[in-house]
């Protein structure tokens, strides 16, 4: 990879999009109809979607002061690493890919599986999750550049489809009236509470630039603007989109078993073949979702791999720096992910171990704010977290929040959750080449 960073193919625009491909997902259609009918207001579930853009925004900030400090490909793997040391890092690489990359997309792709079967009743989910995987692996093996020009056309094509629901959304006459009051008991209600745990899984991704901060132009500005420009972003789109869902309906009268608010919402709204339209947006959205992760997680085996802690041959990459090996094994991993979750006939079941390490490795790095700031006072910030230190704080809060949260409530997932990391620890030295070099040690 050039040093010169004015070399690097992914600029702001590019990590902007990649931040916004991955955040929006088709959990922002569904998990308002799971929690509005519990809280009872219009204006605490549109509070549940701000308050979890603003802690999301926390993470970024704070990601975005690390980052620019440390400018190199990994995100949490790569912080970790310097913070704890290189078994840290390396828990955190391998668990972040296998459960927030391998598992998110085995999720994504059965759902867009789903999706399809509207148009092809015949084909199962998991033969057209398999398809989607190996099609656009491929399409990454072109080259860096080629997979960031796909992943673009996809973001774009996706944020237009969002933009044209919410204008039509806001052009008809609106079938419910959004009750903004908000009764402040509501806010330290157990329900309030359980509604921020769900509407926190459609914010995952807002820290994606960092996982290919080695790929960017100017890392040092481009990182942390890309992750507070993108994250803002998709925070005024789910807003925006849960005022068109409370102009179809009132969360007192939203139906808890509702799969699809989007959907629902669609069909109260709009007149003619609503279902058709809204499952082509649904499978243009998990498309570009998918095209983002397998980028973004092919590189972080790479950047294991150079760093000696995963096989060596992960890292090699043809001459348009596609890394060809990690796109293959992360193909086939996800297709036996698919095919798990396929068998046992829930796609759901792919997140269950997904929750629990994933806020313990994302806690873990946004403490970094904090121990860097008394370990390494004299090191260059290019980029300060304003308000500090009360964005890292924030976050750690809600992380031990939803940490307890996860424990309480499932607790059989808490026990697999250190299972796997118990695994993944063990294998360290089977994946491991020879003597350890950790991003620690630059």
């Amino acid at each position: 990879m050039s040093e010169n960073t004015a070399d690097r193919p992914l600029g702001f625009w590019s990590a902007t999009g990649a931040v916004v491909a991955t955040m929006i997902g088709a959990g922002i259609f569904g998990a308002t109809g799971g929690f509005a009918h519990a809280l009872g207001n219009d204006g605490l579930v549109l509070l549940v979607w701000l308050g979890c853009g603003l802690l999301a925004l926390t993470g970024a900030l704070s990601l975005g002061e690390i980052g620019a400090m440390l400018p190199r490909s990994g995100g949490c793997y790569t912080y970790n690493g310097h913070l704890y040391g290189d078994t840290a890092g390396y828990l955190s690489g391998v668990l972040s890919w296998l459960l927030a990359f391998v598992g998110a997309l085995a999720y994504v792709t059965l759902l867009l599986g789903h999706h399809v079967q509207h148009f092809a009743p015949n084909l199962p989910p998991a033969a057209t999750a398999s398809g989607v995987i190996v099609l656009l692996s491929a399409a990454h093996c072109l080259g860096l550049r080629e997979g960031n020009w796909m992943n673009n056309a996809f973001t774009i094509f996706k944020v237009g489809v969002i933009l044209a629901f919410i204008i039509a959304g806001f052009s008809v006459p609106a079938q419910a009236t959004p009750e903004l009051a908000i009764n402040a008991t509501g806010i330290v209600s157990s329900p309030f509470a359980a509604a921020m745990i769900s509407a926190s899984f459609a914010y995952l991704g807002w820290e994606t630039a960092t996982w290919i901060a080695g790929d960017l132009k100017d890392p040092q500005r481009t990182l942390p603007r890309s992750l507070i420009a993108g994250t803002a972003f998709v925070t005024g789109l789910y807003i925006l989109l849960n005022i068109v869902f409370l102009r179809a309906e009132s969360a007192t009268t939203m139906d808890g078993r509702i799969d699809s608010i989007g959907s629902h919402a669609a069909d109260i709204l709009f007149s003619g073949n609503v279902s058709t339209w809204f499952n082509c947006m649904i499978i243009a959205v998990l498309l570009s979702t998918t095209s983002t992760i397998l980028m973004v997680g092919s590189r972080i085996l790479a950047a294991m791999a150079q760093d000696g802690q995963l096989p060596a041959p992960l890292a090699r990459t043809n001459a348009r720096d596609a890394p060809l090996n990690a796109l293959a094994l992360q193909a086939i991993c996800t297709i036996a992910f698919v095919c798990a979750a396929s068998s046992h006939g829930n796609a759901d079941n792919v997140l269950v171990l997904i929750g629990m390490p994933t806020t313990v490795i994302m806690g873990a790095a946004v403490a970094g704010v904090l121990i860097l700031r008394r370990r390494e006072p004299g090191t260059e910030r290019p980029f300060r977290v304003p308000l500090y230190p009360l964005p890292p704080i924030l976050f750690l809060g809600l992380a031990v929040w939803m940490l307890v949260a996860t424990i309480q409530y499932k607790w059989q997932a808490s026990i697999g959750s250190v299972i796997l990391v118990a695994v993944i620890w063990a294998l360290k030295p089977v994946l491991a080449k020879g003597a350890s070099k950790s991003s620690s040690a630059e």
